[in-house]
């Protein structure tokens, strides 16, 4: 069997995973939660943040003591057996792959309107190819590509913050001839501010808050990738467990605080997705020159994440692979200790998917991101429901073999689960919502029929 190659340190695994979950689906996304929300988003933001902390601090324990590539996929595997695995694995899969498509569509629309004699196909090619040479030149160049543009976007998002608060907290009318500050929904004169003219706190009220779920869940997507690269850590039973929830806090914190000052800027009713909110609201700040760097930014964004979503899905098809369940030809490995065969065929999907839509986009973004968010939602239910299995295995084989342990068990693992579910339900509730469920069961379905009809005839 042939092995990845250990190279990645904590500073690469802690940025791969911030790089991984802020890009284009919040930066641009973002809009589409606060539209649906109002400035009650934040609620939404939250408790999709509770959710994620308390799922990556489940997987950090499995993957500090039983490290693996493709992670979870395996230990669902080890818990609930081959099937429940299979059925983790590639719904995951494609919810990773829908995300860094979308992203492509972003990053290709900045590119051509910076180049308008280029096609947008040509630059989704053109993403798609870099993308895959540098996941497939080794594990350690494409930390460090990971690392430096996920410190631009971290840096981006602190500075956001810094020029709206000043711009909220300092003197009336000192920023850009803006007036009357007063944020989230107080009330307030003309200016910056989520005023109740703009209509109050929550002015769609529970449905809206429910309605932005899915694209909050999509834009926290990728939380748990990080937990993919335990066998590629140099060490760990001490780097993963601290990636893992120090950059999930630093995004919560970074997601509610950039938000609560969003929402403060810019009227919830003008956010979409035709522009990224963060470049409205630069250029409400100060003009159409942060406006062009924001954009900048956003691209830099989708193509860190973009490189995570190859990485993650090339993992889970490596990992598909060594467990039977695909080829063979998707478990080998490069002689830069990379599974290249399987990133071939993540950059492939990741063009297609782009140029799919690219070509149908009445049909693609909104609810694509809300059915990527179903997929990291049921991943995650999956980790919660397997923990208690890997905590009594660990526990057995070698109780001081991890290095961290998840606290108050199993309460935790029981609040994950109850959280998630309540997710699940509250999406019944709501049109858009159950649409989302019935795709996401689509898929569900069509992944059982191949692994039954498929699989049990002893594909190998």
């Amino acid at each position: 069997m042939q092995n990845l190659k250990r190279a990645l340190l904590a500073r690469h695994l802690a940025m791969m995973s911030i790089c991984a979950v802020i890009g284009a689906g919040y930066l641009l996304g973002a809009g589409a939660a606060i539209n649906a929300a109002g400035p009650a988003v934040l609620i939404s933001y939250a408790l999709g943040g509770l959710v994620t902390i308390l799922v990556v601090a489940l997987l950090a324990e499995m993957a500090s003591g039983m490290p693996a590539a493709g992670s979870f996929q395996f230990y669902v595997s080890l818990a609930h057996g081959g099937f429940a695995g299979f059925i983790t694995g590639s719904i995951y899969w494609l919810a990773f792959l829908i995300g860094p498509a979308t992203e492509a569509i972003v990053a290709g629309e900045i590119l051509h309107s910076w180049f308008p004699a280029v096609p947008n196909w040509a630059f989704y090619l053109l993403i798609a190819a870099l993308v895959v040479a540098v996941n497939g030149a080794g594990v350690l160049l494409f930390g460090e590509a990971e690392f430096w543009l996920g410190m631009i976007k971290t840096l981006a998002l602190v500075a956001f913050i810094l020029v709206g608060a000043a711009a909220l907290l300092g003197p009336t009318g000192t920023l850009g001839g803006l007036s009357g500050i007063n944020a989230l929904g107080a009330g307030a004169a003309d200016g910056i501010g989520a005023s109740s003219g703009w209509g109050g706190f929550a002015p769609m009220g529970l449905a809206g808050i429910l309605s932005a779920m899915m694209i909050v869940i999509f834009a926290y997507g990728g939380a748990e990738a990080i937990g993919m690269a335990s066998e590629e850590s140099l060490r760990p039973e001490k780097d993963i467990p601290w990636a893992l929830i120090s950059s999930t806090l630093a995004i919560v914190a970074l997601y509610m605080i950039s938000t609560a000052v969003l929402v403060s800027i810019l009227p919830w009713s003008q956010a979409g997705i035709s522009t990224s909110p963060y470049t409205d609201a630069f250029r409400i700040l100060l003009g159409p020159g942060a406006a062009i760097a924001m954009n900048f930014v956003v691209l830099t964004a989708a193509l860190s994440t973009i490189g995570m979503g190859v990485y993650a899905t090339s993992r889970v098809l490596f990992s598909l692979s060594r467990d039977g369940y695909v080829p063979s030809a998707f478990s080998q490995v490069g002689s830069a200790g990379t599974p290249l065969p399987s990133i071939a065929a993540s950059g492939m999907v990741l063009f297609l998917g782009a140029l799919v839509f690219y070509l149908f986009p009445a049909f693609a973004y909104l609810w694509l991101a809300s059915l990527s968010g179903f997929g990291f939602l049921f991943s995650w239910l999956m980790i919660a429901l397997s923990q208690p299995k890997l905590h009594s295995i660990l526990q057995e084989s070698n109780p001081n073999k991890s290095a961290w342990k998840a606290p108050f068990f199993p309460h935790l693992q029981r609040l994950a689960v109850v959280l998630m579910l309540a997710i699940f339900a509250a999406q019944a509730l709501i049109p858009s919502g159950r649409i989302v469920l019935l795709s996401g069961a689509g898929w569900l379905v069509a992944a059982s029929i191949y692994y039954l009809a498929a699989f049990k005839r002893g594909f190998k």
